[in-house]
């Protein structure tokens, strides 16, 4: 297998953009190479952060395929040779292993890599663009990320704040959901707009907590549903301390000059009676620092969830050595599956060496022996020894 990629690492996003193929693309692309006989079977993933071109033929099948993404979009194979990435048989392999892991990801561990791969492959099964060998080493790749998922907290340590943010409240809630003075399951997001509000929102609506969002929209209608979910309403600025005694936790996300909440009027709404956490995700402070001294206020700040994204990214790093030892172990093993196939296929074609291979167990035996011992490399190398050996009669 081989593989032509231009990613977030070596591409700038402009000109990844003129790589990206779209569905319809991906079909007709790999179609017309299959046809023309340039390759046997290929498979496109295309993403935001990557367009990657997976394809099994020959050494020479390289070369034609990178022409014919310069001409299929329109670009130069200048372009193709300065930004694009080469990769071929093992190489080739574990490239895949460490995308649909998440470990050449933007975001180390991310989840939604496996099922872009996931997707990008099935719809080339589905098109029949798939021959044996890519079967195997797409398959392997997602047994391999999901088993190094379940091995691993790659992806169950989130690093980024809103997430972090999101995944305190749920904490929080389920500490404090049965005590008298808590007044519910419902969180206020203030400056749901901007991109950590909006994180923390979407990330609390996907653990079944509905939210209700300000926005500095004039004129905006309480009730109005937040991207289409029914767990996340928005209502005006102005409107935020009608609403604060609903909520068991307040989160503000705003670049605003001023307090988002200030002291006197937080009373005057919510008096002093509820249990509430209230975290400031702003610089400078969003939240009256007063509101600390109140006996049931937890109030948390950014740079607390910054030592905790330190903490977790520390925690990434050491689980990053796991995650690579399980996709190389994976792609020694697909490895030498492509290997014992490739030699299989060969021992049938010589009639001689197939009856030996069927009829004496010890010569069974010693190549599956070889391949419980020896590197893939070396099994590989092995192999094309023992076939040369015994088409010459032995010799």
């Amino acid at each position: 297998m081989f593989c032509i990629s231009a990613s977030y690492k070596n591409t700038p996003l402009e000109t990844r953009q003129g790589f990206a193929f779209s569905q319809e693309e991906q079909y007709i692309f790999i179609k017309k190479l299959i046809q023309n006989n340039i390759i046997k079977g290929g498979v496109i993933l295309s993403t935001c952060n990557r367009s990657e071109v997976y394809f099994t033929g020959s050494s020479r099948s390289v070369e034609e395929v990178a022409k014919n993404i310069a001409l299929f979009k329109n670009t130069s194979d200048n372009s193709i040779k300065k930004y694009c990435l080469f990769y071929g048989g093992s190489s080739a392999a574990s490239h895949l292993f460490n995308v649909a892991s998440g470990l050449d990801s933007m975001v180390l561990g991310e989840d939604e890599i496996l099922r872009q791969v996931k997707e990008a492959y099935l719809a080339a099964l589905k098109a029949r663009h798939t021959d044996s060998e890519l079967n195997i080493i797409f398959q392997n790749a997602l047994n391999c990320a999901k088993s190094g998922k379940s091995k691993t907290r790659l992806s169950t340590t989130p690093v980024s704040i809103g997430t972090i943010t999101a995944n305190t409240i749920e904490k929080y809630i389920e500490k404090n959901i049965n005590k008298d003075k808590f007044p519910g399951k419902r969180v206020m997001v203030i400056g749901i707009t901007g991109k950590t509000g909006g994180i923390v929102a979407r990330n609390l609506a996907a653990k079944g907590i509905p939210v209700t969002g300000t926005a500095r929209k004039r004129g905006l209608d309480a009730g109005t549903w937040w991207h289409g979910s029914r767990l996340i309403e928005v209502t005006s600025f102005e409107e935020r301390y009608k609403y604060i005694n609903k909520m068991c936790a307040i989160v503000s996300a705003t670049t605003s000059p001023h307090y988002t909440l200030t002291y006197n009027e937080y009373l005057k709404y919510a008096g002093n009676n509820q249990e509430k956490l209230l975290i400031d995700l702003a610089v400078p402070y969003d939240i009256d620092r007063m509101l600390a001294g109140l006996h049931n206020i937890k109030l948390l700040d950014i740079d607390y969830f910054n030592t905790l994204s330190k903490e977790n990214t520390n925690i990434k790093l050491g689980e990053l050595c796991k995650a690579e030892e399980t996709v190389k172990e994976c792609v020694e093993n697909t490895m030498k599956k492509i290997y014992i196939r490739d030699f299989l296929a060969r021992v049938k074609e010589n009639a001689v060496l197939a009856d030996k291979f069927n009829k004496e167990k010890w010569f069974r035996n010693m190549v599956y022996y070889l391949e419980d011992v020896l590197g893939s490399d070396g099994f590989k190398d092995v192999l094309e020894r023992i076939y040369i050996k015994e088409i010459n009669g032995g010799e």
